[in-house]
Parts: structure tokens; C-alpha cells; sequence
């Protein structure tokens, strides 16, 4: 008769199970937008705010920042009707998307707004022939020096070119009476800014003598919010800024489009890790939350950072999202305990700007629910 083979009890590992924990959620208090609004205006007194709107188009957070004073800068005709349903006076709108529809551009001269970018010559005629009453903006292009996400490629004019386009609109009798440009995302240059307005002042003389006056300067936005606790101040990092803006001829009006510095403080994104494993000696963190439904903003080196409320020493982990995709995960490692496991809470501060606006339910997963509070309250 065989011996029986004797089997080894596996011991299966316990999996934390939160039954009141019902799936990705960002928490967006009113409060830290005061704070933030407040903070710009005491950097860049000068300059009117105008909120860009893709940073995150919820309808509660665009009407705090109405009933703050703040104005807005619109891309689209879908952002132009939810300026029409707040009811937003159209002259604290500009639309400073470059590439825009016909109908997009029609639809904003029946609201009566009045001011649109351009950079180049066919959106420039797009405009006359659609909105000869309106003012345009033209874009320079900047280095991107600075920046976290430079945006050098895809938009912008060289001052050479500008001085073309100068011309060609001087001759026609074309309304061209502002500049803006835009130094790109998480800029910690201030030397950026100074940069562009230098260019912006080389244009301008080029202006004046063409017989175009400059009415408008949008200095677009970058302003950095402070992602990590070592981040600096807006007050501190615009400083040098002012003499620049103070020799600039008294009648131009100063705008700029901050959007992530006015609302990415007020945002934390909480979510949840699923399952946990190890590969090539790498500590992997799979979440309920990825790339494609929140957490797009973690591809670039923002910054940020996921507070675990799991206590324990913290290590690098490699961190991935739920979808099937092998794009939803992220190069740079994170710190989380070496304890961690399913079913762990994790917090991401600072997730205000773009994570719900890109957020998509790919693969079947839900996007984060949107709570509002006002300092810890229900808004």
C-alpha cells in the first residue's frame, strides 16, 4: 500500500477588506482656491487673472471663482457654453486656443466676446473673416526653460515671424492688438517670463511702427504651485517680474491664464491599492486609479506625492493602474511602507488641476467621484 503523501498547508495571505470604501473619489475644497486666488493676487497685483478653464471645468468650481472676481480663459466651444450657463459677462472671457473652429469662433462673437489668439496666418484670416470687430492676440513662442512640461512645438510664433505677420495684418487693416505667450506648465523660472516679454517687446516696437497699438498682454500661464512642500512662493518667485511689468506703456492691460496654481491645492485624489507583487526585485503597487481614469498628472515628474494611511518604514515602489494597458503605470518610483498591501488607502494631495477633467472610463473603470467641501464642510 502507498504511503500517503502529506501536503504542506499554504499559508494564504490575508487581504484588508474596507467595506465602506466605495472607489477612487477627489475631494476639492473652496477654501484653498481663496487661498490660492489670494496668493496670485498679492504676487501680480498688476494682472487680471483669467482662470484657464481645462484645468478642471467642474460647474461648482467655476462659479467660486466667479463670485471671486476671477475672469476666464476658454479653448473651446464646449467651455464657451458652460461660461453661457454661469452666466459669465463675455468681457471676462478670452479665448486663447490658436486653432479654433468656425463655429466655435461664431459662437463666441454672438456671447460678444472679444479677444482671440492666433499664430499664423490662416487662423488670423479665419478671424477677420469671422470676427473683423473682435481684437486678436498674437502667440510667441518661448524656450520652455524652466518648465516641467515645456510647450515649444506645438503652438508659438519666432519674432521674425511675428514681424511678417505684423505687416501682412498692418496692411489689411487687420485688429491685432495683443500678445501672449506661455512658458510652459510648473514654471520655476521667473527669468522665463522676463524672457518672452523682451521678445514681447521686440514685436511690439515692430507694432507701433506698422501702426498697431498694443492694448492687451497675456503673459499665459506656468505659474508653479508649490506640488512639494519645498516649492517655492509665487510672492517670492514673481518678484523680479515687476520692474519689467512697470516699464511696459501704462495703457496695455496685463492678463494671464494661471490654471493648475489656482485650483491643484485644493484637490486630493484618494484611492485605493488592489493587489501587490514582486518583479525583477521591484515592489509593485497596482491601484484603482491609473493613468486613464485620474492619475495622468503622475507620468510627468510633477512632483507628487501618495501618503499612505498605513504607518511603516517607506521604500520605492513601482507604482500601476488597473487597466489592461501596459501604458497605465509609472516610470518614476514612489514611497509608500514596505508593509503595504491591498486594500490600503492611499491620499495624493495637490491633484486639483486635471485629474477628473482627463479622467476616462477605459477598460470598464470608474473615474473618481467628485466631492466639494468648503474648508472640511460639505460646499
Amino acid at each position: 500500500m502507498a504511503t500517503p503523501v502529506k501536503h504542506t498547508p499554504i499559508q494564504l495571505k490575508s487581504v484588508a477588506v474596507d467595506d465602506s470604501y466605495q472607489g477612487p473619489e477627489l475631494t476639492m475644497n473652496l477654501g484653498a482656491i481663496d487661498q490660492q486666488v489670494a496668493q496670485f493676487r498679492r504676487a501680480l497685483p498688476q494682472v487680471k487673472a483669467h482662470f484657464a478653464v481645462k484645468a478642471n471645468p467642474l460647474p461648482e468650481l467655476l462659479r467660486h471663482l466667479k463670485q471671486l472676481g476671477v475672469g476666464f480663459e476658454i479653448a473651446s466651444q464646449g467651455e464657451l457654453e458652460l461660461m453661457q450657463v454661469l452666466q459669465v459677462p463675455p468681457e471676462h472671457i478670452i479665448f486663447s486656443n490658436p486653432i479654433k473652429t468656425p463655429a466655435s469662433i461664431k459662437a463666441a462673437v454672438e456671447y460678444g466676446i472679444n479677444w482671440f489668439a492666433f499664430d499664423c496666418q490662416e487662423e488670423l484670416d479665419k478671424l477677420f473673416t469671422l470676427a473683423p470687430n473682435a481684437q486678436y492676440e498674437l502667440r510667441l513662442s518661448t524656450s520652455g526653460v524652466g518648465a516641467v512640461w515645456p510647450l515649444t512645438t506645438k503652438f508659438g510664433m519666432d519674432v521674425n515671424a511675428a514681424k511678417h505677420l505684423i505687416n501682412y495684418a498692418a496692411h489689411q487693416n487687420m485688429p491685432v492688438a495683443g500678445l501672449t505667450f506661455h512658458v510652459g506648465s510648473q514654471c520655476t523660472r521667473v527669468q522665463s517670463w522676463i524672457e518672452a516679454i523682451d521678445e514681447c517687446k521686440i514685436v511690439l516696437a515692430h507694432m507701433l511702427k506698422s501702426g498697431l497699438p498694443l492694448k492687451l498682454l497675456n503673459l499665459g500661464g506656468g505659474f508653479p504651485c508649490a506640488i512639494a512642500e519645498n516649492g517655492p512662493s509665487l510672492t517670492t518667485l514673481m518678484q523680479p517680474l515687476h520692474e519689467v511689468l512697470a516699464s511696459l506703456p501704462s495703457e496695455v492691460k496685463l492678463v494671464a491664464e494661471p490654471g493648475r496654481f489656482l485650483i491643484a491645492a485644493a484637490g486630493t485624489l484618494s484611492c485605493q491599492i488592489v493587489s501587490t507583487t514582486t518583479r525583477q526585485q521591484k515592489n509593485w503597487a497596482f491601484l484603482d486609479c491609473g493613468y486613464y481614469n485620474g492619475l495622468m498628472e503622475l507620468k510627468e515628474d510633477f512632483g507628487y506625492e501618495l501618503k499612505s494611511r498605513r504607518d511603516g518604514k517607506l521604500i520605492p515602489w513601482t507604482i500601476a493602474g488597473p487597466t489592461c494597458d501596459s501604458l497605465d503605470m509609472f516610470d518614476q518610483p514612489f514611497l509608500l511602507p514596505a508593509n503595504s498591501a491591498a486594500g490600503d488607502i492611499l491620499d495624493i494631495p495637490n491633484m486639483g488641476a486635471y485629474a477628473n477633467t482627463c479622467a476616462t472610463n477605459f477598460n470598464g473603470f470608474l473615474v473618481p467621484k467628485v466631492t466639494i467641501v468648503k474648508d472640511g464642510a460639505n460646499a
